[in-house]
């Protein structure tokens, strides 16, 4: 037992150690109910400032169609199980020198490469869970979202609930709004990476300009 603290609290596998732990510390704050188990996940069709690059990514490692949190739940478990016995099994608890930290850091970029693998076959079997949490563009259109940061015609954020997913979404509107208010996505401009939004009241009388 004695090792095994040794080993999760020493550099490389202490990395891991810290990630898994704020992960655990995330879970437990949600079964609480001050943290939503929703937290949507990167998807390719949102607009997210430069998170397409990485939903590319993830797609690719098979790493999407699960919320954030529970992809990075299953590449911090890997990543720790995996740094923790190429430790064990490498050097023990009384490595030290320079060798050992060349192999300390050799095994947490390893690690950092070879999680990805595991933590796809971890999520696979969970992505039918979460597949009517996800949302597209279409889905977003006539949504109704709460105003958090004032929406001008040059800035704004509101969050909108879809599909039992909560998401920040970059809003603008001809029309300010202040925080609390209620908004309604009517368009999406691909460019700019940004909902057209207007105010709940002028949407139901038909005002969308």
């Amino acid at each position: 037992m004695e090792t095994f603290f040794t080993l999760i609290s020493s550099f490389p596998t202490v990395l891991w150690t810290g990630l898994l732990l704020f992960c655990l510390m995330y879970w437990g704050v949600a079964l609480i109910g001050l943290a939503d188990f929703d937290t949507p996940e990167i998807d390719p069709e949102l607009p997210d400032g430069g998170l397409e690059g990485i939903a590319g990514v993830a797609a690719s490692l098979g790493l999407d169609g699960v919320p954030l949190s529970v992809a990075l739940t299953a590449i911090s478990l890997s990543g720790w199980t995996i740094s923790y016995f190429a430790d064990l099994l490498i050097f023990g608890p009384e490595a030290s020198g320079l060798v050992a930290m060349i192999g300390s850091i050799l095994i947490l970029l390893g690690s950092a490469l070879l999680c990805l693998k595991p933590a796809a076959w971890i999520i696979k079997p969970l992505k039918p869970l979460f597949k009517n949490t996800r949302a597209s563009n279409n889905d977003l259109l006539g949504a109704t979202g709460i105003v958090v940061y004032a929406v001008s015609p040059t800035a704004g954020v509101i969050d909108c609930a879809v599909n039992g997913a909560h998401l920040r979404l970059e809003a603008r509107s001809s029309t300010e709004m202040a925080p609390g208010e209620k908004a309604v996505v009517i368009k999406y401009h691909k460019n700019d990476a940004v909902y057209q939004v207007v105010p709940e009241a002028d949407f139901l009388t038909g005002l969308t300009r």
